[in-house]
């Protein structure tokens, strides 16, 4: 496999593994692995660093959801526009054009449920290209972004609404 990708996959498991345990990790010298970090950030293939919360045990207030919309395409943008405008909204987590029935996934994290449904009938529902929602309160996280909220012994952590 090539040296990039695995620096790629190393870095999605934990992007502040330090670059003399990235390069011990590769076998490669810590150099050159910094400069392909550098050169990865650079170029916008590595593109932030982020946490994974465990909200509900850090003890903010949270409420999660996914929502499905039907959208109509635009001439020459199709999804584009839409998906951008979407994506500025602060409780918006993730844009996404999907096959099936609704045209876009998209997932969001407020303080409340009243916000999501603010949201998606505040913001959403007025858009002229959305045609219909269909939206989904996350009940209980067991995984999320690729970390698991259960303990050692299997046992669920607490961390639904």
């Amino acid at each position: 496999m090539d040296i990039e990708i695995r620096l790629l996959k190393l870095l999605e498991e934990d992007a502040t593994t330090p670059t003399k345990d990235l390069a011990s990790m590769l076998g490669a010298k810590e150099a050159a692995v910094a400069a392909a970090v550098k050169k990865l950030r650079d170029s916008g293939v590595v593109t932030g660093q982020k946490a994974v919360i465990n909200w509900k045990k850090a003890g903010a207030p949270y409420a999660s959801a996914v929502i499905q919309v039907k959208v109509v395409p635009q001439a020459k943008d199709g999804f584009a526009k839409i998906c951008k405008d979407i994506a500025k909204n602060r409780i918006v987590e993730d844009v996404l054009v999907v096959s099936g029935e609704y045209d876009l996934m998209l997932t969001v994290r407020a303080e409340s449920i009243q916000d999501i449904s603010d949201f998606v009938t505040e913001v959403l529902a007025p858009k002229k290209e959305v045609v219909g929602t269909n939206t989904h309160i996350v009940l209980s996280e067991f995984k999320r972004r690729g970390v698991s909220f259960t303990d050692e012994t299997g046992k669920r952590l607490p961390v639904s609404i």
